[in-house]
């Protein structure tokens, strides 16, 4: 009888062991799988940011971009990836002070980059046209001004800083329809032809 209780201590021991080992294993793969997919590369996850874009999950796109910009900052699309980031929050989900933050946080990264100027005039017309915020417009549009005198959007900007705060509906000119007498004493409008 003390040889069966050995036994019987021995096979319940050895089922705790195989137990244990399954489990250690199945964590093991498990940390694996986990860690795998914390190094996609920067291909795998602009791809993954993209399809989530066309898929209209736009939270999940920009975690993806914002993992590029992370952990690959200095690669060709980390600007263009923090680029996107912001105009997501822009016109996906239209969360301007976020979109703020992200045109900001461009220009702090990449201050070379070709679209700084565009990003920094975003600013501008985001506090005017968005938020309504008058104050940071002017002074988003002077910066702007400042540092991109000769920009393609500089007339624009310079637009946007006459016409803060105005109603668009006092910005619109009515057409004037200019009259003129014919020869025969009748009135025609628009414009004239000449006579042979």
């Amino acid at each position: 009888m003390g040889t069966q209780l050995k036994l019987g201590f021995t096979n319940i021991s050895n089922k705790k062991g195989t137990n244990i080992m399954k489990v250690v294993s199945l964590l093991l793969v498990v940390l694996f799988i986990f860690s795998s997919c914390g190094r996609m590369s920067e291909q795998e996850l602009w791809t993954a940011a993209q399809q989530n874009y066309e898929q209209q999950k736009f939270k999940e796109a920009i975690d993806s971009y914002r993992q590029i910009v992370e952990k690959f900052s200095e690669s060709q699309n980390a600007d263009s990836a923090q680029f996107l980031i912001a105009a997501i929050y822009n016109n996906e989900l239209q969360d301007f002070h976020a979109a703020l933050a992200e045109y900001r946080r461009f220009t702090e990264l990449y201050p070379t980059n070709p679209k700084v100027p565009k990003t920094m005039f975003l600013i501008g017309f985001i506090y005017n046209n968005q938020l309504h915020n008058i104050d940071s417009a002017k002074l988003a549009y002077e910066a702007f001004l400042a540092k991109f005198p000769i920009d393609e959007l500089a007339a624009s900007a310079q637009m946007e800083i006459q016409t803060l705060g105005k109603d668009p509906s006092e910005l619109i000119q009515p057409k004037l329809v200019i009259k003129e007498e014919t020869p025969k004493g009748k009135t025609k409008s628009g414009s004239t032809k000449a006579k042979k």
